[in-house]
């Protein structure tokens, strides 16, 4: 990945700071993200629980590279239009 693409995509506001994360429908996902979670930490406990937040890291670290890809994507488009 172009160096300059990843500065770009570093100082880009963070998903906190913007509109979506007020989005009602996003709220409603991330409530029930953290009710399961919890459950499922009430649940299993212990090693289970170090097992899933170990995942849900890798799963994060991974979307991360998905908001990568379309926000060069989105850049690619715009410096295509000129």
């Amino acid at each position: 990945m172009d160096q300059h693409i990843e500065n770009l995509f570093e100082k880009a506001p963070p998903f906190a700071a913007g509109e979506l994360s007020f989005h009602p429908l996003y709220t409603q996902y991330s409530v029930a993200a953290q009710t399961l979670e919890d459950m499922m930490a009430e649940c299993f406990g212990g090693e289970v629980a170090r097992l899933m937040e170990e995942y849900a890291a890798a799963q994060f670290e991974l979307e991360r590279f998905h908001c990568l890809h379309f926000f060069y994507q989105g850049y690619l488009a715009a410096k295509a239009e000129g």
